[in-house]
């Protein structure tokens, strides 16, 4: 207690001591009001040091798991649009087999099949349709090209490899040599430029029916000794060894060495009768039986061709009743598929690594094993029944499989939204106000403001005592 500080005129030690309460109940106030009109308890970080750090690690996570919920509800909706596809190419492929059915019965004839054929070969195509133009935010979802480990293999047809290929189905090109015009098919090799590009023809090739007979013709691609067991059959197989070729020009004169017996071969037959060249006329004698037909080859450089012997000028042309047909495969072999798919990682959590993987099948008519398939015979149509077969559990697996992804992405959300409601509560206790504490300090505060200014109002008045001894 200070004595005699009423006699004192220069300081006012009384009032100064009220005026430091009064400013600091006026901050204590202050901070009370900003705490209410936030609602938070730290406002700033030296509201509280500590609790500002954890509680910003919190709001991260809050925000996070808010999103990665978000996320998985867009993974669910994903794929929902991937099984409505799936859905639909099932309804198609039930139709396909009760039609394949249906034209396998002997009470059919050829011609009653061929207006089934027409029905069957829609519904394939809009199998392709959907497989390919099934999408979401413009994302296919049913044509993956990954295999089970999530590598990307690229088609094993060869137009991936080819700069330039006659387009599949018919000959359509023309071969000029001598002035004359001949019918032909083309196939670039100029994209090969290394031995690893001819790796990936190997075990490939092309075949094309003969421009006379219903023959297919197959060139196949091997590493080492050819298999010569195949010249001579009905559908002829030659192999070319490929094993030392780094080109598309090596590779081509090793394709017309092998069918001639002698490199960079042109056959083109000299017209002795009348204007109709004779098969083999100018055929080298060690020539394969494989080029003993008016189908040849010739070369250009990295260019095969394929073509037609007799000349436009004689009035040959291609046949329009099914040869001169060129496709990207050897006949009578089925390519090696390898199962392939979408992989989609759906970010379930807040931290990195915290994914789920959602693999969808590949389901295109060429994975499916039902492109170009035929129930215009009777034998074509029991084929069919058991490719589609095989092509009806594929798409059943891959229902099933997306099924379980859903299921399980329901789950995460139900547990994602618990631990971020968990976490907020968390976050709440550190961070926010508790209302009715901060409005008990505020009064307290508010009484004892008023109270130092009514106290204030009382010791200003205390040195005019002084006066009194001067009266």
């Amino acid at each position: 207690m200070i004595v005699g500080v009423t006699m004192i005129i220069n300081h006012n030690l009384t009032s100064m001591n009220i005026c430091n309460q009064l400013n600091k109940t006026s901050n204590n106030k202050s901070t009370s009001i900003k705490k209410l009109s936030s609602g938070l308890r730290i406002n700033k970080a030296g509201d509280d040091a500590a609790g500002l750090a954890i509680s910003e690690k919190m709001r991260g996570q809050i925000r996070g798991l808010d999103q990665a919920s978000r996320n998985t509800q867009d993974g669910i909706s994903m794929i929902q649009t991937a099984e409505a596809g799936l859905n639909e190419i099932h309804s198609l492929l039930q139709r396909c087999r009760e039609l394949s059915v249906q034209s396998a019965n002997s009470t059919y004839t050829d011609y009653d099949r061929n207006f089934i054929q027409n029905e069957f070969t829609e519904l394939i195509e809009e199998v392709g349709t959907i497989s390919t133009n099934t999408k979401f935010n413009t994302l296919s979802l049913l044509d993956g090209k990954y295999n089970k480990d999530g590598i990307y293999v690229p088609s094993d047809s060869l137009d991936q490899y080819v700069h330039h290929i006659t387009t599949s189905g018919g000959i359509t090109e023309t071969y000029t040599y001598a002035s004359n015009n001949y019918a032909s098919a083309i196939i670039d090799f100029s994209n090969i430029n290394s031995a690893g590009d001819v790796a990936n023809l190997i075990g490939k090739g092309v075949n094309y029916t003969c421009c006379t007979c219903s023959k297919a013709y197959s060139i196949k691609f091997v590493n080492g000794s050819p298999d010569t067991s195949r010249l001579n059959a009905f559908n002829p197989v030659m192999e070319v060894d490929v094993s030392s070729i780094t080109n598309g020009t090596d590779l081509v004169n090793k394709i017309i060495e092998t069918a001639y017996g002698q490199p960079n071969f042109i056959y083109i037959p000299t017209p002795s009768n009348g204007g109709i060249p004779i098969v083999g006329t100018d055929i080298p004698s060690n020539a394969t039986s494989f080029v003993d037909h008016y189908s040849q080859l010739a070369f250009d450089g990295a260019k095969l061709y394929i073509y037609d012997d007799r000349p436009s000028q004689y009035g040959f042309s291609w046949p329009s009743g099914g040869s001169g047909v060129f496709n990207l495969n050897v006949y009578g072999e089925e390519e090696e598929k390898e199962d392939k798919f979408l992989y989609l990682d759906i970010q379930t959590g807040s931290n990195a690594g915290q994914s789920v993987r959602v693999k969808i099948s590949n389901v295109t008519v060429d994975q499916l094993g039902i492109d170009g398939l035929l129930v215009d015979t009777q034998n074509n149509a029991s084929l069919a029944i058991t490719k589609l077969d095989a092509a009806i559990t594929n798409v059943s697996n891959a229902r099933s499989n997306i099924g379980a992804y859903q299921n399980r992405l329901e789950h995460a959300i139900n547990s994602i939204n618990n631990s971020s409601e968990n976490l907020q509560n968390a976050e709440s206790r550190i961070r926010d106000a508790d209302i009715a504490k901060e409005m008990m300090i505020m009064s307290k505060d508010n009484i004892l403001e008023q109270v130092a200014k009514s106290l204030l109002a009382q010791s200003n008045q205390m040195p005019n005592r002084v006066l009194d001894l001067l009266n």
